[in-house]
């Protein structure tokens, strides 16, 4: 399953749902955002089955970021029946971003 960006509204939905959602909260100015792209994308791929991958833009969802006390980016949090579970600021690749979903799915 491929990340989808979603707006406040749609975050809403998606975290009371069944399956946990890991939500990237980046900008397109941010380097370090762009750069684990890819890696984020791999995790899509590999965890599809099991989580919904999104990414939400704070520059378009800003309000949305400051409710979930995004400070800096890149963010991940995954979120399960509505509430978070887990975060992680920068994850350095994308083994650090496999071992944190593993981790978090485990609480």
């Amino acid at each position: 399953m491929a990340v989808i960006d979603i707006n406040k509204e749609q975050f809403e939905q998606m975290i009371k749902g069944d399956k946990p959602v890991l939500v990237d909260f980046w900008a397109p100015w941010c380097g370090y955002c762009r750069r684990i792209g890819p890696a984020y994308e791999k995790i899509a791929e590999t965890y599809g089955d099991r989580i919904v991958t999104a990414k939400v833009n704070i520059d378009e969802e800003a309000q949305l970021a400051e409710a979930e006390k995004v400070e800096v980016i890149p963010t991940l949090i995954l979120y399960r029946n509505g509430a978070a579970v887990d975060s992680v600021v920068n994850p350095e690749s994308k083994a650090a971003i496999d071992q944190f979903v593993r981790a978090a799915l485990d609480k």
